[in-house]
C-alpha cells in the first residue's frame, strides 16, 4: 500500500502553505509515503531545507518542482524527472520573475511555449500537471501534449467538502475528451490537520483581511493535509490508477538536488593552466611579494598543505574567481580588505585578498577549511562603502546575470511582526493570550525575500539553471532564491562583496596625504609609538572599532603596546567574554595582579599569548584539537555549535565531550567547568581571531592616520558619512581640540567636500541640511564660471530650496557678503526669486519662534555665541563658531557648573561628589549590563563617561532620551586609568523663567 504526494506545498509558498519543509518531510517519512513532492508557488525556494531534512529519511524519495503561473492560463505545477528538466525548471521561474513587480510572478504563455522549443531536452525532463479546474482550451491541453508527451496528468483531490463529486466528473471529462490520465492529490499545504488555524492565519494576512471574513478564500475544512497511503487508497477506492499513477511518476523522477555541484568560472584562465595549476603560480608570484626576503620554511610547508586540501576538494577555481575580483579592485584603486576567516590562509594572504600573515599570527587554517566538514570556505572581502556598487556591477557584466545573482536574505517572523499581524488577522488586541500559540507557530515563517548584505554566488554555467534570479526591489540588483544557508545546504559557493565606511576614509585620507607622503594599508608605519600613546589615552573618536565609549574605557585599562594587544582588544568588548567572564582574569594577569596557572605544556602553548585565558574561537578549537582528540573537523563542529547555542543547544553535547577529554588529560574539575563557562560565553557573540586581526589592522591604520595627520584624517570622515559611532559635530570638535583649524562653509570657496584649505579644513556644502549633492554641485559650477559678487548675484544665478537658503543664512555662510545671519535671511525672503512662495507664509515658517524682526527691515540685533551656534547646528549639525557647553556657561541664569571634563580628569578625587554639566552624545543599554545604561557627555575640553543604575535611568528616563544637555550630580570613579561618574540625578539645563529646555529643538 503505497502512495506519492506529488503537489505538497510549504511555507515557503509565502503565506500559502503553513508548515515547514522540514515538518513536510519528517510527517512525509511517518506516514510512510513511498515520494513528496515539493510544489511551491513560483520558485524552489523551499527545496534546500527540504534536502536537508531529507536525510534523516533515507527510504523517502523528493521530488523537486514547483507551481507556475502562468498569464491568462491555468497554472501549471512542474516535476523534474532529470537535471535537464530541473534545468528548464529554474529558466522558466527565472523568466516568470523577470520585470515583474516583486512577489507577483507570471509568464506570458508565447514566452512558455518559446522556453519549451529552445529547450527540448529540458521538456523531455519534466512532468506536467495543469491546475485542477473546467478549463476546455483545446490550445492548452494539445501544446502540452505535444511538448510533454506521456508527461501531461490532470490532478484530482477529495476534500469531503460537498464538491469531490463535482471534481471527478469534471476530471474524467478532461481525462476523456483530451485523453489524459488522472493523478491523485490531496494539494498538502499543511502537514497536520491541527495546523488549519494557522493557515487561516497566513491567508488573512495575505489577503490584508480578518479571518472572520475570508470567506471562500479560506479552505472549508482541514482536509488538505498530508494524509497515509490508506487513507488515500480509501478515498480514491473507484479510482486506483490515479493512485498508482503517483507511484509512476516518482519512480521517473530520478533528479535529486545532490546533483547541483558547478564550477566557479574560469573561461579567463590562460591557455595550459588548470584552476589548480593557475592558483599555485599566482600563489607563489604573491609569496614572493609578501615574503622578500625568502619565503619561511614554515610558510612554505603551510602553502603546500593548503594546496593540497583546495586541490583535494576542487575548490581552486572559487580562490582565482575572488583573486580576479580583488585584481579589479586594485585596478580601479578601490580600497579593499578581506576579513573573516579567510584570514586563516596563507593562500588568501599571498593573493593580495587579506592582509594578516596567518602563519605569523598561528591561525587555525581548520577554521577556514575542513575536509570532513565538506563544505566551501566563505571569503569575505569588504570594499570602501561608496565604490562597492562598482565591483557589483562588474560582477554582473563580467559573468553576466545569467550565471551571477546575488544571495538572498529571508526575511521571516519575529516577535514583534508575526504579533502584529496575528492580532490584526484575528481581530484580536496584542495582549491577548489566544494569540500565544499561533506566534510560536508562524515564529520563523518566511515573509518575504530581501537582498544579502553582500553575498553572490557565480557559476561557469548558466546559475539560471541551477536556482532561478529575480529582481530585488533595488534597481540593477537580480537575487537568486536562496540564501547563505540554502546553498551551505546544497553545497554551492558564494563570495561576499561587503562594504566598509572605514575602508572609504581611509582611502580618502591616503589621497589627502598623498602630496606629503605615499602611504597604503600595507606601508603604514607599524609599532609607532606616538600612537599607542595615543590610543592608550582613548583618543580614539573617529578610529575603526575602538572608538566607542566601551572600547575607549578598555584601552586605558589595557593599554596597548603592539599590534597583537589590539587584536585582543577589538575581540574583547563583545558579549561573549563579558558573559565568559574573561576581561577580569585576563587584565589581572596582564597587569600582574593574578598568576597565570600552568595546567599542561600543550595549553600554555595555545593559551599563552591570550595570559591563560581563552578569549578567540580558534583558541577552543585547538584546545579540543590538542588536548581532547577532536579532529579538525570536529573542532570547527564544535565552533559552530558554540554559535548556535542559544537556538538549539547543540553545544551541550560537542560541550561535554570536550570536558570529558580535558578532564581524562589530567586537568582540574574547577579549570575545565571555569573552560566550559567560557565556551557558553562565546554564544553571547564572540569574535574569531582572524576576524579581530583583520579589524585590528584597520584600528591600527585610522589611529596612526588621526595621530600623525588629523586634519586630513577628519576630512575624509565627514567626506565619508554616514559611517561610524559619531557625529560630524563630534569629529569636528574633536579635530579642533588636535590643533585643526576649521573654516567655515563659504560660498565663494566651499565645495561639496570638505577640502583642504591652506593648512585648514574648509567645510564642504554636503553639510549643509536640505540641499542635496546635485544642486550643490550646480552652485560649485556656477561659481567657478564667475564668483558670486553678493548674495543677490547668488540669488539670481542658484536656485535653492527655501530650507537650504534658510539654513545657510542663518549658518552665516554669507558673512563673506557683508551679511550678518539674520540681515541676510531678511534680504532672502524679499528677493523675487522667490516670488513663487507667499511672503507672509514664508516669513512666519521662518520666523516663528526665532527672531524678533523690527517693522520694515530695519537692522537686526546680532546673534548672542549661544544663538549663532544653535543656528550652526540647526543648519549643519555642527559649528565652527564654539562648542555650545563653551556659549552656555557665560548665560548666568542656566546656572551651569564651571566644572569642566579636563578638570575632573586631571584634578577631581575618587568618590568624590560632583555636579557637571554637557552634551549628551551617547546612550547605551547592552543587554549583559542588567539594567546599567552608560552614557557619554560632551563639553567643550572632551568627553565625561556616565554610569547610571537600572533605578536612576528609570527615575530620570523621560529627560535622559529627550535632552540634549544636560546637568547630572554623582559621585566620580577614579581607577585604572578610567574616570566615570556614577550618576544620582539628572535635569534638562532650564532658564529660571523661560521654563524651556535648553536646546530641545536646536540640537535633535
Amino acid at each position: 500500500m503505497l502512495y506519492a504526494e506529488l503537489l505538497a506545498r510549504t511555507h515557503y509558498s509565502f503565506l500559502r502553505g503553513a508548515s515547514h519543509p522540514h515538518e513536510m518531510i519528517d510527517r512525509a517519512a511517518e506516514l510512510g509515503l513511498a515520494a513528496i513532492g515539493i510544489v511551491d508557488r513560483d520558485g524552489v525556494y523551499g527545496i534546500p531545507k527540504s534536502y536537508l531534512a531529507l536525510k534523516k529519511h533515507p527510504k523517502l524519495k523528493l521530488i523537486t518542482g514547483a507551481e507556475l503561473t502562468l498569464t491568462g492560463f491555468p497554472r501549471l505545477f512542474l516535476l523534474a524527472r532529470n537535471r535537464k528538466g530541473y534545468a528548464l525548471l529554474c529558466r522558466l521561474l527565472t523568466a516568470s520573475h523577470e520585470g515583474q513587480e516583486k512577489g507577483k510572478a507570471t509568464l506570458l504563455w508565447y514566452t512558455f511555449i518559446s522556453l519549451l522549443a529552445v529547450y527540448p531536452e529540458g521538456a523531455q525532463g519534466l512532468f506536467v500537471i495543469p491546475e485542477a479546474g473546467q478549463f476546455l482550451s483545446e490550445e492548452f491541453y494539445r501544446t502540452l501534449k505535444k511538448y510533454f508527451p506521456d508527461r501531461v496528468y490532470l490532478p484530482l483531490g477529495r476534500f469531503l467538502d460537498g464538491k469531490d463529486e463535482q471534481r471527478t466528473e469534471g476530471a474524467l471529462h478532461l481525462s476523456a475528451h483530451f485523453d489524459l490520465p488522472i493523478v491523485a492529490t490531496n494539494e498538502a499545504h499543511f502537514h497536520l490537520p491541527s495546523v488549519k488555524p494557522l493557515h487561516d492565519v497566513v491567508t488573512a494576512i495575505r489577503e490584508i483581511i480578518p479571518v472572520q471574513k475570508l470567506g471562500f478564500k479560506s479552505f472549508s475544512n482541514q482536509e488538505r493535509y498530508l494524509k497515509s497511503p490508506a487513507q488515500m487508497r480509501r478515498l480514491f477506492s473507484d479510482l486506483p490508477e490515479a493512485i498508482e499513477n503517483t507511484l509512476l511518476i516518482a519512480q521517473d523522477c530520478t533528479f535529486s538536488p545532490a546533483e547541483l555541484r558547478y564550477h566557479y568560472p574560469s573561461e579567463w584562465i590562460p591557455k595550459g593552466e588548470s584552476a589548480q595549476s593557475f592558483l599555485e603560480k599566482k600563489t607563489w608570484e604573491g609569496a614572493a611579494f609578501r615574503y622578500p626576503l625568502g619565503v619561511p620554511e614554515n610558510v612554505r610547508q603551510q602553502i603546500g598543505e593548503e594546496f593540497a586540501l583546495i586541490d583535494k576538494m576542487k575548490f581552486a577555481d572559487y580562490f582565482l574567481t575572488i583573486w580576479e575580483i580583488v585584481e579589479y579592485a586594485k585596478r580601479q584603486k578601490i580600497l579593499f580588505q578581506g576579513r573573516g576567516s579567510a584570514a586563516n590562509s596563507v593562500v588568501c594572504y599571498c593573493l593580495g585578498i587579506t592582509a594578516i600573515d596567518p602563519v605569523q599570527m598561528k591561525l587555525l587554517f581548520a577554521r577556514f577549511i575542513s575536509e570532513e566538514r565538506g563544505e566551501p570556505p566563505d571569503i569575505d572581502v569588504d570594499f570602501e562603502h561608496e565604490r562597492r556598487e562598482e565591483v557589483i556591477q562588474y560582477i554582473y557584466e563580467k559573468y553576466g546575470r545569467h550565471r551571477a545573482g546575488m544571495v538572498a536574505a529571508l526575511v521571516t517572523y519575529r516577535t514583534k511582526s508575526a504579533l502584529r499581524d496575528v492580532s490584526k488577522a484575528l481581530e484580536l488586541s496584542p495582549g491577548d493570550p489566544k494569540l500565544t500559540p499561533l506566534l510560536e507557530q508562524i515564529s520563523g515563517f518566511p515573509r518575504h525575500l530581501s537582498i544579502h548584505s553582500g553575498g553572490f554566488t557565480l557559476s561557469a554555467e548558466p546559475i539560471i539553471e541551477t536556482v532561478p534570479i529575480e529582481p530585488a526591489r533595488m534597481e540593477g540588483r537580480t537575487i537568486v532564491q536562496w540564501d547563505k544557508n540554502d546553498l551551505d545546504a546544497i553545497g554551492l559557493l558564494k563570495v561576499d562583496i561587503l562594504a566598509l565606511g572605514m575602508l572609504t576614509a581611509l582611502r580618502k585620507t591616503f589621497d589627502l596625504i598623498a602630496p606629503k607622503k605615499a602611504l597604503t594599508l600595507a606601508t603604514v608605519p607599524h609599532d609607532d609609538a606616538k600612537t599607542y600613546a595615543m590610543i592608550q589615552k582613548g583618543e580614539t573618536v573617529g578610529v575603526f572599532q575602538i572608538e566607542s565609549r566601551a572600547q575607549m574605557g578598555m584601552l586605558r585599562r589595557l593599554l596597548p603596546k603592539t599590534f597583537y594587544d589590539l587584536v585582543i582588544e577589538v575581540a574583547i568588548v563583545r558579549p561573549g567574554p563579558i558573559v565568559g567572564e574573561m576581561v577580569h582574569p585576563f587584565l589581572k594577569r596582564r597587569r600582574g595582579l593574578e598568576a597565570i596557572e600552568s595546567y599542561h605544556p600543550d595549553l600554555d602553548s595555545i593559551l599563552s599569548r591570550t595570559l591563560g585565558v581563552p578569549i578567540f574561537q580558534e583558541q577552543i578549537m585547538q584546545i579540543s584539537i590538542t588536548m581532547a582528540g577532536f579532529t579538525p573537523g570536529e573542532a570547527d563542529e564544535l565552533r559552530r555549535a558554540i554559535g548556535a547555542w542559544r537556538s538549539m543547544g547543540s553545544i551541550e553535547k560537542m560541550g561535554r565531550r570536550l570536558m570529558d577529554g580535558l578532564l581524562k588529560r589530567g586537568l582540574p574539575r574547577e579549570f575545565v567547568e571555569r573552560i566550559f563557562k567560557q565556551i557558553q560565553g562565546f554564544a553571547e557573540y564572540g569574535f574569531p581571531e582572524s576576524h579581530a586581526a583583520s579589524f585590528a589592522l584597520l584600528a591600527y591604520a585610522s589611529s596612526y592616520l588621526k595621530c600623525h595627520y588629523p586634519l586630513e584624517f577628519v576630512c575624509a570622515l565627514v567626506n565619508s558619512q554616514p559611517m561610524g559611532f559619531y557625529s560630524n559635530h563630534t569629529l569636528i570638535d574633536e579635530a579642533k581640540r588636535a590643533g585643526v583649524k576649521v573654516l567655515p562653509i563659504d560660498p565663494n570657496r566651499s565645495e561639496w567636500d570638505c577640502t583642504l584649505e591652506d593648512g585648514s579644513l574648509r567645510l564642504g556644502l554636503r553639510i549643509v541640511n536640505g540641499l542635496g549633492e546635485k544642486v550643490a554641485r550646480h552652485l560649485v559650477l556656477e561659481r567657478k564660471r564667475k564668483l558670486f559678487s553678493g548674495l543677490s548675484d547668488f540669488l539670481a544665478r542658484v536656485s535653492l530650496p527655501p530650507k537650504a537658503l534658510n539654513h545657510l543664512a542663518m549658518g552665516n555662510a554669507f558673512q563673506e557678503f557683508g551679511l550678518a545671519p539674520r540681515e541676510a535671511l531678511w534680504q532672502i525672503l524679499s528677493d523675487q526669486m522667490l516670488n513663487h512662495l507667499s511672503a507672509t507664509a514664508f516669513q512666519m515658517s521662518l520666523f516663528s519662534g526665532q527672531a524678533n524682526f523690527s517693522k520694515g527691515g530695519e537692522i537686526f540685533a546680532p546673534l548672542g555665541d549661544y544663538g549663532a551656534i544653535a543656528a550652526d547646528y540647526q543648519a549643519y549639525g555642527l559649528s565652527v563658531r564654539g562648542h555650545p557647553m563653551e556659549a552656555l556657561r557665560k548665560i548666568k541664569e542656566y546656572g551651569i557648573p564651571t566644572v569642566t571634563s579636563a578638570m575632573l580628569k586631571h584634578g577631581g578625587k575618587n568618590r568624590q561628589t560632583v555636579r557637571v554639566g554637557g552634551m549628551l552624545i551617547v546612550r547605551q543599554r547592552p543587554s549583559t549590563a542588567k539594567g546599567t545604561v552608560f552614557a557619554t557627555l560632551e563639553d567643550e575640553e572632551g568627553f565625561l563617561d556616565l554610569i547610571l543604575r537600572s533605578e536612576t535611568y528609570e527615575k530620570f528616563r523621560d529627560v535622559f532620551n529627550e535632552d540634549p544637555f544636560l546637568i547630572v550630580e554623582g559621585r566620580l570613579q577614579k581607577a585604572e586609568n578610567l574616570t566615570n561618574i556614577i550618576v544620582n540625578t539628572v535635569r534638562a539645563m532650564r532658564g529660571p523663567e523661560q521654563g524651556l529646555r535648553v536646546g530641545s529643538r536646536d540640537f535633535h
